[in-house]
């Protein structure tokens, strides 16, 4: 509590501030191919000093993040004569790896990398005579929630060849805990989800919490829809048009089209 009343004042104008125990982060949307975040860094080592800290360059990430490869870097920032801040193509924020084109291919890179150890003890728990109860918790509370952690801020910008490796996961866990079934039987008998359909409804529950409460932090991202007058305007979310597919499959944009549609179907 001490330190969130010690960081409390360090801001950067014209940067937005997001602070989440020890960690600051700051971010900002720029025109193309304009702007740079020095000023984020060089403000920050100023308030450092004036506050009696330094700043660890080691912890210290700058990232572009861009929709298509043609864009460039920020130039290094330069904190003294014998050290300098590169811009970096990912970056682990919260526990989430975001790549520059945020393909977050290398977050299920790392995904698969931690599940691996873990499908392994899953594997030797089967051997030691664990019923099928029992491998069934220790997947879903070892392994499944590895795969949906965050996972409506990221999942639906993932290539349909990133999805289908983070599905693999789901296949070897069930093949080990029923080797004797195919795939479908096995959720079947699991009364589990595919992993598309499993963080799909943790997503759209969400994005309706989100919708249905104006206290929350993220309710001025969703766009209602105001003057529903007739069988044609009769959509419940007015879905922003993005010129980039990328941008259309980001969360707040599938899901208001998701619930618009359906609702209009129903």
């Amino acid at each position: 509590m001490l330190w969130l009343f010690y960081v409390n004042d360090l801001e950067v104008q014209g940067f937005n501030t997001v602070k989440y125990a020890d960690d600051t982060t700051f971010y900002k949307s720029f025109g193309k191919h304009t702007g740079t975040t020095a000023p984020a860094i060089l403000n920050t080592i100023e308030w450092a000093q004036q506050n009696r800290m330094l700043l660890n360059a080691d912890k210290t990430v700058i990232l572009n993040l861009m929709f298509s490869n043609r864009h460039t870097f920020d130039e290094p920032i330069f904190v003294d004569d014998n050290l300098s801040i590169e811009p970096s193509l990912s970056v682990k924020f919260l526990g989430t790896h975001i790549d520059n084109l945020m393909t977050f291919s290398e977050h299920v890179d790392h995904i698969i990398s931690s599940c691996n150890s873990r499908l392994y003890l899953l594997r030797q728990l089967k051997i030691l005579g664990m019923n099928t109860d029992g491998l069934k918790r220790y997947f879903c509370a070892n392994i499944r929630s590895l795969i949906s952690y965050a996972s409506p801020a990221w999942f639906f910008m993932l290539s349909n060849h990133d999805r289908d490796r983070l599905e693999r996961i789901q296949r070897s866990a069930t093949r080990t805990i029923l080797p004797d079934f195919s795939y479908e039987d096995r959720l079947e008998i699991l009364c589990l989800p595919t992993v598309y359909n499993f963080i799909f409804e943790i997503a759209r529950t969400h994005f309706t919490r989100i919708a249905d409460d104006p206290e929350y932090q993220l309710f001025s991202r969703v766009t209602k829809n105001f003057s529903r007058t007739s069988s044609h305007n009769n959509n419940i979310f007015r879905p922003k048009k993005y010129r980039t597919q990328k941008r259309a499959e980001s969360f707040f944009s599938f899901f208001s089209c998701y619930i618009s549609i359906t609702s209009a179907l129903s």
